[in-house]
């Protein structure tokens, strides 16, 4: 069972990944995008890794795609700008898979204990350890810089899009919170006999 569901995810993320650089709809595109992290989620879940796939939902599917999603909305792309040129790009798509490819057939060969240094690490403190208690000891301890930077660096991406949506126009009234402090209280009550 679990190699049919390998090879059934496996073909459909390879299918989506298809879809999502062949459609011409830029927002099935990223729905094609959302189902192409979703297969790899569940293929990391089938190999038996428990924080991977979580962490996949939750920052590729709910940030970076729904963030692709807000971004081709707020452009409004129009179908005739996409449809001109569809087949520009295919050779440098082709040259950089087969770059991949060989990359990957080149990596096989050199994937054994002795190349990666793993014989000299002392396994006997990963025993009772979960992966994630491993990856959160790591990210918390040694790596708080990194995650530290990645946090600003999403607060400065959010305040950009905030940024950018915001459509100020002549016949629309907003809040001013800066004239709303500024305001005497003798000059806001009017009395009425």
């Amino acid at each position: 069972m679990e190699n049919i569901l390998f090879y059934f995810w496996s073909f459909s993320a390879v299918f989506s990944g298809w879809k999502v650089i062949t459609n011409k709809n830029p927002i099935l595109s990223v729905f094609w995008l959302v189902l192409a992290f979703v297969n790899g989620a569940l293929l990391l879940l089938l190999l038996g890794v428990e924080f991977l796939p979580v962490l996949f939902i939750i920052v590729y599917v709910g940030a970076v795609a729904i963030l692709f999603l807000f971004v081709v909305m707020l452009l409004n792309i129009k179908m005739v700008e996409i449809g001109e040129n569809t087949t520009r790009y295919a050779p440098l798509g082709v040259i950089i898979g087969l770059v991949f490819l060989y990359q990957i057939f080149y990596l096989r060969d050199l994937t054994t204990e002795a190349s990666w240094g793993i014989e000299s690490y002392n396994y006997s403190e990963l025993i009772n350890v979960t992966n994630i208690e491993q990856i959160g000891n790591l990210l918390y301890t040694e790596y708080w810089v990194y995650f530290l930077v990645s946090s600003l660096v999403l607060l400065v991406s959010m305040i950009g899009a905030i940024v950018l949506c915001l459509y100020h126009e002549e016949g629309i009234k907003r809040q001013d919170l800066f004239a709303q402090v500024a305001t005497e209280y003798e000059r806001t009550i009017v009395h009425v006999k």
